[in-house]
């Protein structure tokens, strides 16, 4: 046992038995000591920590980009990665032979409902230079003109990424990226491209589509 009391309404702090004593809100509390439990994980469980470890590993070099495509998302930013998170557990992992295989040409960089692009082409132009391309589809659904582009680029092998926040418009069609490396660059990365709208309730997303490595 050990217990820790200062006077009667003071501090009080210790284990007594099964029992933790702690202050909260300047009231005393008390509660159960946690129960150890021996149980194995089950094989579900096993394949969940296995899928969501590959789905971090993958998303924490881009972490910021997706506090960018997720900021559609009310409250702090750890719920913006957690959505992240779990959309790539559910959506880009599938399993094989009983084992979870994370799929990047599945992982979402940002979340919502705003009209996304359509008709997507990437092409490059030189050894750093790409041409993006996609058909104006402002006013079909919620889209608008003075939607932006929203671009990144990565590279999970490297752990690079290059991203454009404040890309073309909607109704441009087109957008030249240029990377700051040196080649060879082509087929290294993974290319998201997704609109966003700053509207005066906050900023609006559409889904991310990926253009594969080109």
């Amino acid at each position: 046992m050990a217990i820790s009391i200062e006077n009667f309404m003071g501090k009080a702090s210790g284990k007594l038995g099964n029992l933790i004593i702690y202050q909260r809100n300047g009231k005393i509390c008390f509660r159960s000591k946690p129960k150890k439990t021996k149980v194995p994980p089950s094989g579900r469980q096993i394949y969940q920590r296995k899928a969501f470890a590959q789905a971090s590993s993958f998303l924490a070099p881009i972490r910021l980009d997706l506090d960018f495509g997720f900021s559609g998302i009310k409250g702090d930013k750890s719920k913006r990665y957690g959505k992240a998170q779990s959309l790539a557990v559910k959506k880009a992992t599938l399993s094989e032979n009983g084992e979870p295989v994370l799929h990047p040409e599945m992982i979402q960089t940002s979340f919502g409902d705003l009209l996304g692009p359509e008709d997507c082409n990437l092409v490059w132009q030189n050894y750093n230079t790409l041409l993006l391309t996609w058909r104006p589809n402002s006013f079909e659904g919620n889209g608008t003109d003075s939607d932006q582009i929203f671009y990144l680029a990565y590279d999970p092998v490297g752990k690079q990424k290059w991203s454009v926040r404040e890309g073309a418009y909607r109704k441009a069609g087109s957008m030249t990226i240029q990377l700051p490396w040196s080649g060879p660059l082509s087929g290294r990365f993974y290319h998201f491209v997704s609109f966003y709208s700053k509207r005066k309730k906050g900023m609006e997303f559409s889904d991310s589509v990926c253009l594969g490595r080109v």
